[in-house]
This record gives C-alpha cells, structure tokens and sequence, in this order.
C-alpha cells in the first residue's frame, strides 16, 4: 500500500486487518462497511457525503469473491488485507495489500 496518497487525493481512512469489504447505497447516500478478519461481528463503518452518489472501486486487493444483492455489494478478501480509502472528486478508492502478518506467516508456510 502506498504511503501517501497521490496529489489531489483525500484520505478518508485506513484500517488494518480487514477480511470483507460491503459497498452500500441508502437514499441519497453511499457508504461503506469493513468487517475484519476473524471478527466479523465488529465493523467499522464509513458514510460518504450525503447528496452525491460516488463511484466506488477496489484496486490492488486480492479479492476471493464479489457478491451482488441489491442495494449492496459484499467483496470477500483472500485473508485479511490492510486497506485505505481514499476520494478524488466523485471517486472513491479503496487499495489495500495483504496484512503483514499475514504475509509472514504464507513466507514461513
């Protein structure tokens, strides 16, 4: 994952360790829901400017599956990842690598 975000990108968060990502769409609002790995009773919520309806992509993460069911969006991770999320203009991004831990224990293996 990068460092720091190219310029006339804005950082909207970055979290570690998370395992499914769900893309939703309520109203007029976009929003974005993390579940982490191994704990997918806890999750950390993002809600996107209310008024304008973004479009929202996944680069760089190794994903296992994409389930569509309307008015959202579930992308099932291949082991947890580390990801930011960041918004240009009416663009939001959401990169991420696998979780260091996760890469050192695959090199032991």
């Amino acid at each position: 994952m990068k460092e720091s975000a190219p310029q006339g990108e804005k950082i909207l968060d970055r979290v570690k360790c998370v395992g499914m990502v769900i893309l939703g769409v309520s109203e007029n609002r976009n929003w974005i829901e993390l579940l982490y790995e191994g704990d997918l009773a806890h999750s950390k919520r993002i809600e996107l400017p209310s008024g304008t309806l973004f479009d929202i992509l996944i680069e760089e993460v190794p994903h296992k599956t994409t389930v569509f069911e309307y008015p959202r969006t579930l992308v099932y991770f291949d082991g947890p990842c580390d990801v930011e999320i960041c918004q240009e203009g009416g663009r939001v991004v959401i990169r991420g690598c696998q979780a260091e831990a996760e890469k050192s224990a695959k090199d032991e293996g």
